[in-house]
């Protein structure tokens, strides 16, 4: 019995290791390209494997965007916990949460993966409800960070979810420019512009 589970174990780790293999493909190919512009065959060949693979972890192109998003914002959570959470000044703290989540420059490729996003979840409810997911995590955790500098004297709203909701909207506007390159617009601009935001908001 323990050999038949450690050879179950072994497979399945085999497989999560193709899929994730196969969305890491998709997800370069989307921010390339674009969703509508790859096919299965081209992910199979970005993936090193046969077509009838991809086809078999994920049934549509649809299905392997939204896994391609949730990996990587998935990887954004874990960049935050990571830093954010160690640093004890609250405008550090807050400082280091925009950095990571804003663009880094044109076509930044987790950014241009979030368009499609938008674009799919206008038009598909299960799109538009992981979508919502996700957006709700970050803005959970920007929040937090907002309620911890109001705890230390820091910041002050009487609303941290909606000073969230409003520096969320500052970050992804801003984000989308750069993306789609507004001439004089760069990574580090579009954060002290945010912080210029955030100031307005919370300053004492």
């Amino acid at each position: 019995m323990a050999e038949a589970d450690g050879g179950v174990t072994k497979r399945q780790e085999r497989g999560a290791a193709r899929e994730r293999q196969i969305v890491t493909a998709a997800a370069q190919l989307i921010a390339e390209r674009g969703l509508a512009n790859i096919r299965v065959t081209d992910v199979a060949e970005r993936a090193g494997m046969s077509a009838g693979h991809v086809s078999y972890y994920f049934r549509s192109k649809t299905a392997l965007l939204m896994r391609a998003i949730q990996q990587s914002e998935d990887a954004f959570i874990d960049r935050v916990e990571a830093t954010v959470h160690g640093i004890r000044d609250p405008w550090k703290r807050l400082t280091k949460f925009v950095e990571l989540s804003a663009a880094n420059g044109p076509r930044d490729p987790g950014w241009v993966l979030w368009f499609e996003v938008w674009s799919n979840a206008a038009l598909d409810d299960e799109v538009a409800e992981l979508h919502e997911q996700l957006d709700a995590r970050s803005r959970r955790i920007l929040a937090g960070i907002i309620r911890y500098g109001c705890e230390q004297g820091t910041f002050s709203t009487d609303d941290p979810d909606q000073a969230a909701t409003l520096l969320s909207a500052s970050i992804d506007g801003l984000s989308i420019q750069l993306t789609l390159g507004r001439p004089g617009l760069t990574g580090k601009g579009i954060v002290g512009l945010c912080l210029t935001t955030a100031r307005a908001l919370l300053s004492p």
